[in-house]
């Protein structure tokens, strides 16, 4: 029986609890929660039955064998120093941007420490997450969750870090595209619809391939078609250029190496 403690239900822990839950290795998981957001911990208790809300985080911790962190940054200190976790646990952290030697200054005992970046689609089981440093246990449990790639390093991981910032981007380039319909006198509802259609079917492409994204490009495009017309008139060297600079900036905060 693997027991999971999860210290923080916020969404990205609700996704992986709820992953977990409706995964093949629900008859053999326990799952320990949280008591600090009570509302989100309480649904997730009566909904899913190996789910259990704990009196305090202490009471995680005594309870699990791998515990999940997943509280804000600025909340890691506080949460850690009120916590007594053993040597033989491990700690997977799901906190964004904190390293594992700031990790470490917090646990005297020296557990096992392992970096999680879950995202969203661990819901649904789909999600590949990234892990720094390898641990067998972390990866079965996320393999369970569509799967993980290990860094090699905490920089390496950082990169992963860094690219998850895209989302909302991701979302803000259909915005403009939507909006660019309104423009040309369609009603908002009916220009979400047809580019929600669009996009959701190029998600499918995604989930259900294994193709280099390099060939889904061009897979998508034919010489002289409209898609390359757009692709180069749009994504040209400029604005490739412009995104790896933001990704750099995005890199620099995650790994706390700005203005450095």
């Amino acid at each position: 029986m693997t027991r999971i403690g999860f210290i923080g239900v916020g969404e990205i822990a609700s996704a992986m609890v709820e992953g977990l839950a409706d995964s093949e290795a629900k008859a053999d998981l326990q799952i320990f929660l949280s008591p600090r957001n009570a509302d989100r911990a309480a649904k997730l208790s009566e909904s899913i039955e190996s789910a259990t809300v704990c009196r305090s985080n202490q009471d995680v911790v005594d309870r699990s064998d791998l515990i999940v962190l997943a509280v804000l940054p600025q909340q890691t200190d506080a949460v850690l120093d009120e916590l007594d976790i053993p040597a033989e646990k491990t700690l997977v952290s799901a906190v964004a941007g904190v390293s594992t030697i700031t990790l470490k200054a917090n646990l005297p005992h020296s557990p096992t420490i392992v970096r999680v970046i879950p995202l969203p689609a661990v819901r649904e089981r789909k999600g590949v997450t990234a892990v720094y440093p390898a641990n067998d246990a972390v990866e079965e449990l996320l393999n369970h969750l569509g799967g993980s790639v290990t860094a090699a390093d905490e920089t390496m991981f950082s990169t992963l870090s860094a690219v998850t910032a895209t989302m909302s981007a991701h979302f803000a380039f259909l915005q403009t595209i939507t909006a660019w319909l309104v423009a040309r006198g369609w009603d908002q509802a009916d220009a979400d619809h047809f580019i929600r259609g669009q996009f959701v079917g190029l998600g499918t492409t995604l989930a259900q391939t294994t193709d280099p994204i390099d060939d889904l490009v061009a897979a998508h495009e034919t010489p002289g078609g409209l898609n390359e017309m757009l692709n180069n008139e749009w994504m040209d060297e400029t604005n490739r250029k412009s995104l790896a600079s933001a990704l750099d900036a995005v890199f620099d905060r995650v790994t706390g190496s700005a203005g450095d």
